[in-house]
Parts: C-alpha cells; sequence; structure tokens
C-alpha cells in the first residue's frame, strides 16, 4: 500500500513537472513575440516575463513539496499586489492580503515572503520604496503607520502615530520623505532619520496645487514631485516646496485621459509611465504631456495586465532580462507592473530599440 502510494506520487510529480515545462515551452514564444507596438511597426516596448509564485524563479523550490502539498504551498502565492520594486537583484512585490512583501531573489533563485511581527507586523501594506542601503519603507494603510525594514529584512521601525496620516506611496530624497496622506489629501515631508514633520503639502481641492486622494508619488530626475490623483483623474507636477508646475491628463476615455491613475513611474528623460486601474494599461506621456503611446491590456495570456496597480522603471537589473527580449531588441530599461489580479501578479516589460530599424524622433527611449 505504502509502496504503491509513493509510485503514485512520483507519477504524478513526473506529470505535472511535464506540463509545467510544455507550458513554459509555450509561454517563452509568447513572451518573445509581445511587442507594443506590435510589428512590423518599430517596437518600443516588449513583454519579457512574469512572476507570481515561486515557481516563476527556476531551481528555487522543491517541486514535490509544492506540488504535492506542502504546509508553506498557500503562503508562497501572492494573492493581491499593490506596490512593486527591485533592488540588488531582488524583486519585491507588495501583497496586500498577505499582509506583507514578497521577494523574488533573482541572483540566488529564491523565494520569500515577509510578514513581520508585534511592532513591524503588516495589516494593509500598500507600498514598498527602497532607499540606496537597502532599507525598506512599507506604508501601511491598515495601521497608517510607515515600517522600516532593513537591508536583511528585519523590522527596525515604525513612523507615524497611527493617527496624523493615512499613508498610501513614499519618495526618499536625502533626508527627507515626501508621504501621500490619503486621508488629509496632502504630502507630508518627514525628516527620514528622526520622523520629524518638516512640511506639508497640498490642501482638499481639485485646484491647481491642491490634491483629491493622492495615491501614487514619483521623483523626477529635475527632482520635481509627480502625483497620481485617483480623486481628480490627473497627474500632478510639484516643486518640492509643493509649488504648482503642469497638471497632466482628465478625466475622459480618450488618449491621454485617465479613469483610475495609480501608479506612476519616471524615467531618466522626464517620460512618465501612468498606470490606469480601469483602462488596465500604462500610458507614457512626455515631460510636456504629449502621449507617446501606451502598453498593456487585460486578458488571460501571461503578458497581460488585471487591475494594474504598482509601477517601477529600473536600469540598475536590465541583464537579468536580457535572455527574454527578443535578438536585436536591446533594451534600456525594464519596467514592473504590479496586477491585483488575472494570470500574472507582476509583470516585467523592456523599453528599448530594434536594431536596425528608425523611429524617428519621438521615441520615448530617445
Amino acid at each position: 500500500m505504502h509502496s504503491r502510494f509513493q509510485i503514485y506520487k512520483h507519477l504524478l510529480l513526473l506529470l505535472t513537472l511535464t506540463t509545467i515545462l510544455s507550458g513554459c515551452a509555450g509561454t517563452a514564444k509568447q513572451e518573445q513575440s509581445a511587442f507594443y507596438p506590435p510589428l512590423p511597426s518599430p517596437p518600443r516596448i516588449q513583454y519579457l516575463t512574469s512572476f507570481s509564485g515561486p515557481t516563476d524563479l527556476a531551481g528555487k523550490t522543491d517541486f514535490s513539496d509544492f506540488i504535492l502539498g506542502d504546509e508553506k504551498k498557500d503562503s508562497s502565492l501572492i494573492n493581491k499586489p499593490y506596490g512593486v520594486a527591485i533592488h540588488n537583484g531582488v524583486i519585491y512585490v507588495v501583497d496586500i492580503r498577505g499582509p506583507g512583501y514578497a521577494l523574488f531573489d533573482l541572483k540566488n533563485k529564491k523565494f520569500d515572503i515577509i510578514y513581520g511581527s508585534f511592532s513591524g507586523k503588516m495589516k494593509k501594506p500598500i507600498n514598498i520604496t527602497i532607499d540606496k542601503d537597502g532599507t525598506k519603507y512599507i506604508t501601511d494603510t491598515g495601521r497608517s503607520l510607515v515600517l522600516v525594514y532593513d537591508k536583511d529584512n528585519k523590522f527596525v521601525k515604525i513612523i507615524g502615530d497611527g493617527k496624523a496620516f493615512k499613508p498610501s506611496d513614499l519618495v526618499i530624497l536625502d533626508n527627507r520623505l515626501f508621504i501621500t496622506d490619503i486621508k488629509n489629501h496632502r504630502i507630508v515631508v518627514l525628516d527620514k532619520n528622526t520622523g520629524e514633520l518638516l512640511n506639508t503639502i497640498g490642501s482638499t481641492g481639485s485646484e491647481e496645487g491642491q490634491l483629491f486622494y493622492p495615491t501614487n508619488l514619483a521623483l523626477g530626475p529635475n527632482n520635481h514631485l509627480y502625483v497620481s490623483e485617483t480623486g481628480n483623474f490627473r497627474v500632478q507636477e510639484l516643486t518640492l516646496d509643493g509649488q504648482f508646475v503642469k497638471s497632466f491628463g482628465k478625466v475622459g476615455t480618450g488618449l491621454g485621459q485617465f479613469a483610475r491613475p495609480k501608479g506612476i513611474a519616471i524615467d531618466r528623460k522626464g517620460n512618465m509611465h501612468v498606470v490606469d486601474a480601469a483602462f488596465e494599461n500604462v500610458q507614457i506621456i512626455n515631460s510636456e504631456g504629449k502621449l507617446m503611446m501606451f502598453y498593456g491590456e487585460p486578458g488571460s495570456d501571461r503578458a497581460n495586465i488585471n487591475l494594474p496597480t504598482g509601477i517601477t522603471i529600473d536600469y540598475d537589473n536590465v541583464d537579468y532580462f536580457r535572455q527574454y527580449a527578443k535578438p536585436g531588441f536591446e533594451l534600456e530599461y525594464i519596467i514592473l507592473v504590479a496586477s491585483q489580479f488575472g494570470h500574472s501578479k507582476v509583470n516585467v516589460f523592456g523599453l528599448g530599440k530594434m536594431k536596425g530599424m528608425d523611429y524617428g524622433d519621438d521615441h520615448p527611449a530617445e
């Protein structure tokens, strides 16, 4: 009886592995051909790969334990991500329903989830921002706090008292933390080391410089703040002391308009990548407000994004993803987009140019 059960386990494992491997072979072809815009137009964005759980990292887990009922199986899958970041070869994904943040270690082919405990326990983590030294700042709207973890994912401290603000996103500049406060419709500026309140930016409203549900935040190469307002259907550009510079987009279904703007990322040339959770795509808008292109769409394929939220642009970890690029497509940077539903929880796209093609002057990489 025992031996027959062992044989059954091995047969099941073999069958499942065969299915997984054949599925990977099928998706590899698809990953190589997902371009925006599609060929024969000169492609600007390529879908590269996806990460949703430990099986997306080769050699990082025991397949027999994962497939045949290891007790950690249910806890090793991302449920409902929001924020995403990458640092030193590790992708970090905040899981609202975890609740915690997952680690995809590309260098060591390992997967882990950090939940925190006691003072560092997460309730509803939304976004993650990583400082140059690897320190992580987690905005937790459930606790109305910012939770700080060190480079080794050990809890360090909390920022806030649980009442003064409800943090949604955060950017770091020198010794200052700029935090979106969705409760009071403003940006709170704190001292990074002491947590002391230095300034507040914005007030409730829809006029220039005012904010209404400022959801996500990014820092441009010009050291200006870019804040996406889900309530005002726009992105505003502000100086570090809160002076209004420019507004991008308005409510609508046309090109360059928004229905539910959320994650925002700025590349080194000042081009904005803005996630729209309602349109389920990402729009690229240049510093002058011109729509350059959009990419991504909802669906059931690995390349699709479904209810997307967070986005990040990265130049430092491109080498980990060159293997997924179609021959001749030269990557400049990668883009990670988190989706709360669908097959893929984190999609990795690459911006670049196909060697030998003419892009003119309006290519986002120029």
